[in-house]
């Protein structure tokens, strides 16, 4: 227990920290591309040559948008990816058009890359529990109150949706 504790402050103290480059490329066996691990930003993947699936285009709900934008300032999210998972390729850049079009403050996301063992480059997907991606989890404070795994049940913003009024 205390090893997990001290984990935890670890990873808290490092969340916080610069957002200096802190992820690295490494070439995934299974389709010979590289894949990125560890803590990244959108811009990251968005520089990244070989990810032109984060570029695809999304259309969120407006109304849908409208009650985001009240009550996603007071949450934030940890996000973890494969750059080398479909789902991911998938949801990540509908996730990313949602945020953006609710005015979401970026500095409450964290997004690690992980392998395809689902490592990360420290201890974070053991702290979050990470046996699918994508995974959002929403996080009010320093307690998660909903997680959106590997794909959504009727759309990224709904569900966000969902998970946020669930917890009003």
């Amino acid at each position: 227990m205390k090893k997990i504790i001290i984990a935890i402050l670890a990873l808290m103290t490092f969340s916080f920290q610069s957002k200096a480059q802190s992820f690295v490329r490494e070439l995934d066996q299974t389709t010979e591309k590289p894949l990125l691990r560890g803590q990244i930003e959108f811009k990251d993947l968005k520089n990244e040559s070989t990810l032109q699936w984060i570029k695809a285009d999304y259309q969120a709900k407006e109304s849908v948008i409208k009650k985001l934008k009240v009550l996603l300032p007071k949450y934030r999210l940890v996000v973890f990816i494969g750059t080398w998972c479909e789902d991911t390729q998938h949801l990540l850049p509908q996730l990313y058009r949602t945020l953006q079009d609710a005015s979401f403050d970026f500095n409450a996301l964290e997004m690690y890359g992980v392998n395809r063992m689902k490592e990360g480059l420290h201890a974070e997907h053991l702290i979050y529990n990470i046996k699918y991606v994508p995974t959002i989890i929403v996080m009010d404070r320093f307690k998660e109150v909903g997680r959106i795994i590997e794909s959504v049940n009727t759309s990224i913003e709904e569900d966000l949706l969902d998970i946020l009024e669930g917890n009003q």
